[in-house]
């Protein structure tokens, strides 16, 4: 699935597997291959990716409904 949304952002850009492979100094087929799912990204690449799209990640607390942004859920919170 992260192969399709990842392959979807970059296309919503306008950007070429080439121009992400350059942005991410991956070869294009490495591009290619995240977004086919032949192989998976780590975390910090789909986060890089995701940047050089403006895009963000969030997580939604299905019990709250309030939104978290990867560095307020990276940071220490006091509950």
């Amino acid at each position: 699935m992260i192969g399709k949304i990842l392959r979807n952002i970059r296309k919503i850009r306008g950007l070429t597997q080439s121009n992400m492979g350059n942005e991410l100094h991956l070869a294009d087929n490495t591009i290619s291959n995240y977004e086919t799912e032949y192989s998976n990204p780590n975390f910090d690449t789909i986060q890089q990716f995701i940047n050089v799209c403006d895009f963000e990640i969030q997580f939604v607390d299905k019990k709250t409904k309030k939104v978290y942004t990867i560095d307020e859920l990276s940071k220490e919170m006091d509950f």
